[in-house]
């Protein structure tokens, strides 16, 4: 259970996952169900700054250390709280950069969420330079926003996928401020929200692995397992990642204008890192963003969280992107890479006082956000009037994440008691 969300522990009992996932503020589909399933209380928030860390020679600031750009919010309404924060940074933006920042960004600054969705066809570096914001600003603060968002670069990104972000980010005062979990997610999370289902009656099947879903009379009547048991159902959501939706959807239906976008949709590959070290390598306990590294996004989790079992010391996560080409390495290889840009943002950061590092593989993830490819996610339902659709793919004007995941589930679910009542 958990899917793209799911934790595990290795031989040593520590903590493995398949992503770092941080829980912003503006998760309000996600924060209404753990409020339902009394787990809101597991969120650790963090001060509302996002940082931005920079290897030497990366930001405007002349020297041989690596920069950490702290954006604070201001206390004022969205979208002056986000202002604020650009207009006080010190390193990743000068003056000239900030004036263009705030003119290219003003339709999204404006809430014109039109305005994004035409921007589909061109990749957001395109959108970028059109707007005349400045190279560095590009490289320093939005491309490595672009890989934690979909692990894909800037130059491969559609421009709708990332400004849909800015502007949800910029409607509400705490949108983009970050939580973690005060532990892993199947302990503080999956096993909570599985257990707040049986209370209410409902049977969870964990052995259970689809390999057909079953038509009669233009309706889906349950699933075939592998093992050869069936399940029959009076509606079915099929809740998958894309490419087994693909598999597991007739051909046929493929081509229906209302679900063709699932047969072509791809994936974005992506690894998950994982260090453990013997004393504390950074002082931030924030998600930090990191410009020019195979470290675009990551977060010391041994100084965020207790519940990770590695107080004192840095338990550093990081998702390991673009992860297209390093996937096909071994895991020596890329955990050299790793910490060559690890020791440049932390120079504690040593073969020495490296404990160990263990990464988890995820050769398709989240949809791959191209250009064209925000056109092509299906809503929840199907040419079949009693199978839905769920998953952080579907288009529910949310970029893959878990809020995308959660808000795909409640339109599934709309659909099921649609049905169920019209059939009543």
């Amino acid at each position: 259970m958990g899917g793209k969300l799911s934790s595990w522990r290795d031989r040593d009992g520590d903590i493995l996952e398949t992503g770092l996932h941080s829980f912003f503020g503006g998760y309000d589909s996600l924060h209404a169900l753990m409020r339902d399933a009394g787990i809101a209380h597991h969120v650790l928030w963090q001060p509302h700054t996002l940082t931005f860390a920079m290897p030497p020679g990366f930001s405007n600031r002349v020297g041989a250390q690596a920069v950490f750009e702290e954006f604070h919010f201001v206390d004022a309404p969205s979208p002056f709280n986000g202002v604020g924060a650009v207009l006080n940074a010190k390193y990743v933006f000068n003056a000239f950069e900030k004036l263009l920042f705030a003119t290219g960004t003003l339709p999204i600054l404006l809430g014109d969420h039109g305005y994004a969705s035409r921007q589909d066809d061109i990749t957001y570096s395109e959108w970028h330079r059109r707007r005349r914001m400045s190279e560095h600003m590009l490289a320093t603060f939005f491309a490595p926003m672009a890989l934690a968002l979909n692990f894909t670069p800037v130059d491969k990104i559609s421009a709708e996928a990332m400004l849909r972000v800015m502007a949800y980010f910029a409607s509400s005062k705490n949108a983009s401020r970050a939580g973690f979990l005060d532990g892993p997610p199947v302990d503080r999370l999956i096993d909570p929200i599985a257990e707040h289902c049986r209370s209410l009656g409902q049977t969870i099947e964990k052995d259970a692995r689809v390999a057909e879903l079953l038509f009669s009379d233009n309706r889906c009547v349950g699933a075939r397992c592998t093992d050869g048991r069936v399940f029959h159902a009076d509606s079915v959501i099929l809740a998958t990642p894309v490419h087994d939706a693909a598999r597991l959807l007739p051909a046929e239906m493929l081509r229906d204008p209302l679900v063709h976008g699932v047969g072509k949709l791809t994936s974005s590959p992506i690894i998950n890192g994982h260090f453990w070290f013997d004393r504390p390598i950074s002082k931030r306990s924030n998600l930090i963003f990191g410009a020019g590294t195979l470290l675009p996004v990551h977060a010391d989790l041994g100084q965020a969280s207790a519940g990770y079992e590695w107080r004192g010391k840095s338990f550093i996560e990081v998702c390991i992107a673009p992860a297209d080409d390093l996937i096909k390495l071994d895991d020596d290889a890329i955990v050299d890479r790793v910490m060559t840009d690890m020791h440049k943002l932390y120079p504690l950061a040593t073969k020495e006082s490296l404990v160990k590092a263990k990464l988890v593989r995820v050769p398709k993830s989240v949809y791959r956000a191209s250009p064209g490819a925000e056109r092509l996610r299906p809503g929840a339902r199907t040419p079949v009037a009693n199978l839905f659709l769920a998953g952080c793919y579907t288009n529910h004007k949310f970029p893959a994440s878990i809020e995308g995941a959660v808000r795909s589930a409640r339109h599934a679910a709309d659909g099921v008691l649609e049905f169920a009542g019209a059939r009543s």
